[in-house]
């Protein structure tokens, strides 16, 4: 930070402005300067919510490209907690937390952060939840809370018998949680996605055959967050965090989506982002191509943009990737 220190601010807002129009996420020189510039421009500006709302994005942008395994979204979870800190009654930014959390396994969290999300009143659009980003939010909560229920039985089984026969209340509860939970015979850690509209979860098993890339089908496979690979007819490319979760979007809405739709969902403040939304387009347009040039992957349409692949294809995710939720 101390490169920035010999300017005044209206000096660091034009830095700002250039910085802006070198927009480029994919060059890790633009967003480490991002990172450091916004860190500064916090520091100066602490009631500035839109530094700290870019800092956080940057922040899991430049996790994604370093490709950190070990608690590679510490900084953006700590970036978010500021958000959160200004505007307690950020529902998006809530929201974002709850993902990251539980990401990193952090179940009660995450719990925490979604309930914040979904029961928070903000006055301002840009903080509250979409319809389905609220629908998502419960979805999280009720998840949240299976996965901890099912920590507290398993801890609980441990436990010597004849402590639980001195609480009778703790053994009725017990027994309407144990009928109110699926039996766990079978595990099925994988989400399958078809046409982007028919949802099962299916076995580890399951998951290696029908991820096969060799099939003559447009395969989407997030492996983990920072993971993403697409395949058709034998032939793989890898897609970064941000354009993988507008691919999924476009793949889950085979209809089309407005260009407004997906600029409203974008974590990032661009300072135009209609122009940074078509740069992702062409980027992904380019990597698809990789795969067989003669297909038009993505089609533009009237006000937007549409998934165009004729036929079957197939989206897989391990229960815990977030990928596209991360960041609408």
């Amino acid at each position: 930070m101390g490169r920035y220190s010999e300017y005044t601010l209206d000096e660091l807002l034009e830095i700002e402005a250039d910085w802006w129009d070198r927009e480029d996420e994919s060059d890790r020189r633009w967003v480490n300067e991002g990172v450091q510039l916004l860190t500064y421009l916090s520091s100066k500006e602490r009631d500035n919510i839109r530094y700290k709302e870019v800092k956080a994005y940057l922040l899991i942008l430049q996790g994604e490209s370093l490709k950190i395994k070990d608690r590679s979204f510490d900084r953006a979870i700590k970036a978010f907690e500021q958000v959160i800190r200004i505007e307690p009654d950020n529902a998006r930014a809530n929201y974002r937390l709850g993902f990251l959390y539980f990401y990193e396994e952090e179940w009660t969290k995450s719990l925490d952060a979604f309930y914040q999300s979904a029961h928070s009143s903000p006055n301002k659009t840009r903080k509250k939840l979409t319809p389905e980003q609220m629908i998502k939010a419960h979805y999280y909560i009720l998840k949240n809370s299976k996965i901890i229920t099912q920590s507290s039985l398993d801890h609980i089984d441990d436990m010597p018998y004849k402590q639980l026969e001195m609480n009778e209340e703790l053994k009725l509860l017990l027994d309407e949680i144990r009928n109110g939970i699926e039996p766990n015979d079978e595990i099925k850690p994988y989400q399958m996605i078809i046409n982007g509209v028919k949802y099962s979860d299916i076995s580890e098993e399951e998951y290696e055959m029908r991820s096969d890339i060799y099939q003559p089908i447009f395969i989407f496979n997030q492996i983990s967050l920072n993971d993403t690979e697409v395949s058709y007819k034998g032939k793989s490319v890898s897609i970064p965090l941000r354009n993988a979760a507008i691919l999924e979007y476009l793949m889950k809405n085979p209809n089309g989506v407005a260009r407004q739709d997906i600029i409203s969902r974008l974590s990032q403040q661009s300072r135009n982002p209609e122009a940074a939304l078509r740069q992702i387009i062409s980027r992904l347009r380019r990597k698809l191509a990789e795969l067989d040039p003669d297909i038009e992957f993505i089609e533009t349409i009237d006000g937007g943009y549409r998934w165009s692949v004729a036929g079957e294809y197939r989206m897989f995710k391990h229960f815990r990737c977030v990928g596209v939720d991360i960041l609408f």
